[in-house]
């Protein structure tokens, strides 16, 4: 199940491979933001606007604007369940 207290809505971006754009909601995305990162294991940090990081595998891009992006899943079902255990 979604969580719809923090997930505004989720995109398939375009391109190669099975990558979600996940815009959280504008209320709630600090507290979103940081229960994200506090599972990730954290990558590098751009300019405290973009954190790259890595959960169970995947490639997650975290913009302090509230948008996310998982790479390489295997369709918006995974999108969903990363979701769900990340903001748990």
């Amino acid at each position: 199940m979604l969580p719809k207290r923090y997930v505004s809505r989720i995109e398939e971006a375009c391109g190669e491979g099975r990558d979600f754009i996940v815009i959280l909601k504008y209320a709630r995305r600090e507290e979103a933001l940081g229960k994200i990162l506090k599972k990730c294991k954290i990558g590098h940090t751009f300019s405290k606007v973009v954190t790259k990081g890595k959960y169970k595998g995947k490639d997650i891009s975290v913009f302090v604007t509230g948008r996310l992006i998982l790479k390489g899943l295997n369709g918006r079902k995974e999108a969903e369940e990363i979701l769900e255990e990340l903001l748990a």
